[in-house]
């Protein structure tokens, strides 16, 4: 039985590179496609993460500016799931791309077929969309929201109750992502910790807010979780 210890609304600060989908054109809108390639910050050949993970995800831009964005894109996805009598993981967030800040639409890659319907759903109350066209590859910084139930490991150290290959580290204070990126590197250049990628992750408790440094892989060392811990907290002090 899963121990949840706490559960809520979480902010994910995430960096992706994003490109360009064959599925653009024929949808009419400018739809990203994240990497499925993991960073694994090592020279080493490390297995990758499956490329059919449902963690890889498709990026929807908004051109206009909405109020309570958030909220009115999840009250409408529920009228699409409902048509379609599916779970249809849909998040919206913001994400800088070609240096420009946009509202976005996340959405996992096996469920693009859904996304006419979600279009035609969105535009009908005023939500527009950027147009297909040509672009470049791009790293992003991507931030949503998700409700995550939290699964303590051992004191400080969680998982996602709804996706095993995610985990969570308690750190003493909050962070900027730039910070987190800095620190995070050189944890993995001086003690050898690879097999993951990192994001933030910030919790919105009654009383205060809480960071963690997340870590995504197939392949992690739980073994190793109490190092990786103590240089977290070493670090991040």
């Amino acid at each position: 039985m899963k121990n949840i210890a706490f559960q809520g609304l979480t902010c994910f600060t995430v960096k992706l590179e994003v490109d360009r989908c064959d599925r653009s054109k024929e949808l009419g809108v400018l739809l990203l496609e994240s990497d499925h390639n993991p960073g694994y910050y090592s020279i080493q050949n490390f297995p990758p993460n499956k490329k059919t993970s449902k963690d890889r995800h498709c990026y929807l831009l908004v051109k206009n500016t909405v109020n309570c964005f958030q909220d009115i894109v999840l009250r409408h996805t529920r009228d699409v799931r409902e048509k379609f009598n599916h779970k249809l993981h849909v998040t919206p967030g913001q994400m800088t791309f070609q240096n420009e800040s946009y509202q976005c639409i996340r959405i996992n890659t096996n469920e693009v077929e859904l996304i006419p319907e979600l279009l035609t759903d969105l535009k009908s109350i005023g939500i527009e969309f950027i147009s297909d066209r040509k672009v470049e590859k791009y790293t992003s910084l991507i931030y949503f929201k998700k409700y995550i139930e939290f699964v303590e490991l051992r004191e400080g150290v969680y998982q996602d109750a709804d996706l095993p290959a995610r985990y969570f580290f308690n750190i003493p204070k909050l962070v900027e992502y730039k910070d987190l990126e800095t620190k995070m590197a050189l944890i993995k250049n001086n003690c050898e910790f690879h097999l993951f990628d990192t994001f933030l992750a910030h919790f919105f408790g009654k009383e205060k807010v809480q960071d963690f440094v997340g870590i995504y892989s197939e392949h992690c060392d739980e073994n190793r979780f109490d190092q990786l811990k103590d240089e977290l907290k070493e670090r991040f002090a």
